[in-house]
């Protein structure tokens, strides 16, 4: 893993070398900045993991921040989603839409109740 891990790294920095020429179209480098960032995130938390760890200390208090991470990047891509159906980018026949729309429907259905008892 450590080779591999020099490897991304050395390609991420020559990426980066081609995003500073500015030959790439915004939506392109709005997506690839947010999939730099939740990578960020996660090897934060990794790391975060496995320094609890060495320390003997609880290590599970990374699962919040994780939930925490997961809910904005969910939430990011939702209102991603919801402006690429709005300018017409996504269809009916746009390949996995269903799926999508049963997952959020699991997702609505076990919110739901946590957001009716704070609405009482």
């Amino acid at each position: 893993m450590p080779e591999r891990l020099r490897r991304v790294t050395s390609e991420l920095q020559e990426l980066e070398h081609l995003v500073r020429s500015g030959n790439c179209a915004p939506r392109v480098l709005s997506e690839f900045r947010i999939a730099i960032d939740n990578i960020r995130q996660t090897a934060w938390a990794v790391q975060q993991w496995s320094d609890l760890q060495q320390r003997s200390r609880d290590p599970y208090t990374v699962l919040d921040v994780l939930a925490k991470e997961r809910v904005r990047r969910a939430t990011q891509i939702a209102q991603d989603l919801k402006m690429d159906l709005e300018s017409l980018e996504l269809s009916f026949d746009t390949e996995g839409l269903f799926e999508l729309f049963q997952a959020i429907a699991g997702l609505h259905e076990r919110l739901s109740p946590l957001f009716r008892k704070n609405l009482v």
